[in-house]
């Protein structure tokens, strides 16, 4: 006699969790999504509050990578334009449909700014409480984060020396 049995519909070998994609196609989506963060009209028809910016993408001085307290890095970007922005994110938070509120997942929200730095002095530290603001390291971007959803346009912060 057998006890236990099968399992009924298990997780098979063969399923295909990720997708290989050719390394200059990789290349190709990073730039397209770079460049589309620099056109007004596509920030504009991603939904991002750009009216007070000064010029797309945000240039910003070396000393943001400085910032230790999350209060500066909030003071910061409100100095430069993106007060609006970070209120749009804080009125989005929204109460998620279906099953994901149990399953951790209970709200869901607008992403606001990408902030890209070349040292990590304190900037992500900084920047991490912040609802809707990412960081992102210049030497590896990823085009989920520069694209989320698969649209590209998003507002993006640079620091100068990158440029």
């Amino acid at each position: 006699m057998c006890r236990g049995g099968g399992m009924f519909n298990p997780t098979k070998i063969w399923r295909r969790w990720h997708r290989r994609v050719n390394v200059t196609q990789k290349r190709h989506a990073v730039v397209t999504a770079l460049s589309a963060s620099s056109l007004p009209p596509l920030v504009m028809a991603r939904g991002h509050r750009i009216g007070e910016v000064a010029e797309l993408p945000l240039v910003v001085s070396d000393g943001l990578e400085s910032v230790q307290k999350t209060k500066q890095a909030v003071e910061l970007l409100t100095k430069l334009g993106c007060g609006p922005e970070l209120q749009k994110v804080l009125d989005s938070k929204k109460l998620r449909a279906g099953q994901g509120k149990a399953r951790n997942r209970r709200f869901r929200m607008r992403l606001g700014p990408l902030v890209i730095y070349k040292e990590d002095n304190g900037i992500s530290r900084a920047m991490r409480n912040i609802p809707g603001v990412e960081t992102a390291c210049v030497d590896n971007l990823n085009v989920l984060r520069l694209a989320p959803g698969g649209s590209i346009g998003r507002f993006i912060s640079f620091k100068s020396s990158i440029m």
